[in-house]
């Protein structure tokens, strides 16, 4: 049951990026982190194993849905 639920999300997730944004979003810009600079393409993230690193300048020019996984 909870792999069911958990498909469903991940599906809905899915099509929402192919949603094109509404009028005044295309360009939106929220500051999070006082300390940080730049953009995010400028960093990038492990893959969950470890083993690789993907550079987020590889996303420029498409919509980029980030989710944070982090188990308590």
């Amino acid at each position: 049951m909870a792999r069911l639920l958990r498909a469903s999300c991940l599906l809905s997730l899915l099509l929402a990026g192919f949603v094109p944004p509404g009028r005044g979003q295309e360009k939106s810009k929220t500051d999070c982190h006082g300390g940080m600079s730049g953009t995010v393409y400028e960093y990038g993230a492990l893959t969950i194993d470890g083993e690789e690193y993907i550079p987020f300048k590889q996303y420029t020019g498409k919509y980029i849905l980030f989710v944070n996984v982090a188990s308590y």
